[in-house]
This record gives C-alpha cells, structure tokens and sequence, in this order.
C-alpha cells in the first residue's frame, strides 16, 4: 500500500525520473533537469499572467517501499480580485503515475481531492503542463494516466483534443516573392519569440509566430535544436492563395538560420477539421501523438 506524502528534497532524483519517463514518451529525448523540475514546484515564471495568482501549491507524492510511484501537483487560486474563471478555484498543474503503480496513482488522486475540498474550492481542473512546447493535456502515450484520471472521477470534454505534429526543418524549399503581389512581409516581435506578418497595405492579413529557443536560455539542455511553431492565421478571404505556405517558409529559415533542426506544433481538433493537419504535412512534419485536455471535477459539497 502507498503512503501519500508531502514532496521532500529526497523525492527529487525518482520525482524526476517519473516526470522524464512519460515526457520522453510524448516526444524522443525530452527531459527536464532536476533543478529545474524543483524549482518549478515554487514558481512557474512561463505562466507570467496565472502564476502570481497562486497563494498555495502543494506536491503529493504516492511512496511506495521507499519508492515514488506516483505524484501530483497542485495549486490554488486567489479570492474574487482576480480572473472569474479562477476566483476560489484550484488546478491540479501535473499528475503521473507508473502504469503498474495503479495503487498509488489512486491513493494521489484521492489525497488530492481531499485536498481541494479542504481548501473550499468551487472548481478543479487539471492543467497538465509541461515546459518544452506546446505539450498540455494527458497524451495517448499514456493510456494509463487517463485511465486513473477516469476511475477517480474526473472527466474529459471531448472536443478539448490537440494532434501535436512534429519534424525536420530541412528539405523545405526557402522562401520566394510573394504569392501575391500587393503582400508584404514584416518581421516582429512576439512574447514568444519572433513573428512573421503578411501585409497588405499596412494591414496585417496572415501571421506566424515561432520559438527559436526552447532551451530558455540554456536551462533546458535536451531541447537544443528544437523549435516551435507557436500560431499561424490568415483572413479568411486570403485563404488558398499560398500565403500560409509563404509565411511558414520565411520562418523555417529564420529558424534554420538560428541553427534549429526540428519544429513541434499543435493543432486543435477544429484546426485538423479544417484542413491544418494536411497543410503541415505538405512540410514533412508528421502526428507524433494526441493530447486530451480540459479535464475537470465538480468539488463534491461546492
């Protein structure tokens, strides 16, 4: 039987194997260091608007035999000051379990709905967000996550579905004149990172936005020559004249030019019925696994 404890320093090393297993399962050689996964259980600067809202955060961790079998992290939001959708509400930032490890994934998973119960909140929802991407939801790579998340209660919506693609940046023929000849191109700043503007007459028609750095300045190490590409969107009435096409070339050597060797994307469930999945595969870049989000509990007793 598991004991569900408060995280400690000596959870880190087997916290970070258990963190790194199932990120390198979403995509080959993704890690995190263990400074970093630490430190991310203090603060999350990446989450610069909702992360100073947090007043509590609590990690769980599901022990068995002296062994980190699952764990959890959870947060909780401030009073009626802040976003409605977050007034006396809580999340749970991340939760993993080894697939064997059923026991202790369920002890977590109760402790952590004690827990939210204890702090009064009206609502749960379950973030599960990783640094490195666009990687959120709980992805089909882990069938035993979702599985767990079911039996405890929670529920998924079913049009909450990201295709996370991904691919080599070479191959792609560079960019050339516009498609269209009143179309210009700007180059601007995002908070992301760099973005690439379609003009037409000083109107932006189409933009593209990328992430030349996913290392974040050095701390993540195994993202190196990883990229991502963050958005693109075009005005409807510009559609299917290869401006998309135009844009994401532009930024493909923009990105080559930074020394970046792969890309990583999402793309919603509505994008895929609309046609973006087979756009990014005319660049060679493949589905390499589905993420299911918007996962939630209703309190009991709220």
């Amino acid at each position: 039987m598991a004991d569900v404890v408060p995280y400690e320093e000596s959870h880190l090393p087997q916290l970070q194997r258990l963190v790194n297993g199932h990120l390198g399962a979403v995509m080959p050689g993704w890690a995190l260091p263990s400074g970093f996964i630490a430190d991310r259980l203090m603060r999350d600067p990446e989450e610069y608007v909702t992360d100073p809202w947090v007043v509590e955060r609590k990690t769980l961790c599901g022990v068995e035999k002296g062994r980190v079998c699952a764990a959890a992290h959870l947060l909780r939001y401030r009073g009626p000051q802040e976003n409605p959708a977050y007034r006396n509400a809580a999340d749970v930032a991340w939760f993993f379990a080894w697939p064997e490890s059923v026991g202790a994934a369920d002890a977590v998973l109760t402790a952590v709905r004690r827990q939210v119960v204890d702090w009064g909140a009206d609502r749960t929802g379950l973030c599960h967000g990783l640094p490195g991407g666009p990687c959120y939801g709980v992805a089909d790579s882990w069938p035993h996550i979702a599985a767990c998340l079911k039996n405890a209660g929670w529920v998924l919506k079913a049009d909450c579905v990201d295709t996370l693609y991904a691919g080599p940046l070479t191959g792609i023929e560079p960019p050339c004149d516009p498609p269209v000849p009143e179309v210009s191109l700007q180059r601007g700043i995002e908070i992301t990172d760099a973005s690439f503007l379609a003009m037409v007459n000083g109107k932006e028609i189409a933009h593209c936005e990328v992430v030349a750095d996913m290392t974040l300045g050095g701390e993540l190490p195994a993202y190196a020559g990883w990229s991502e590409l963050s958005s693109l969107l075009l005005d409807e009435e510009w559609r299917n004249r290869g401006i998309g096409t135009w844009l994401v070339r532009h930024a493909v050597a923009w990105l080559r030019l930074a020394g970046r060797e792969r890309i990583v994307l999402a793309v919603a469930r509505e994008g895929e019925e609309a046609g973006a999945g087979r756009f990014y595969r005319r660049f060679g870049w493949q589905p390499v696994t589905r993420l299911d989000k918007g996962w939630s509990f209703a309190t009991p007793g709220a």
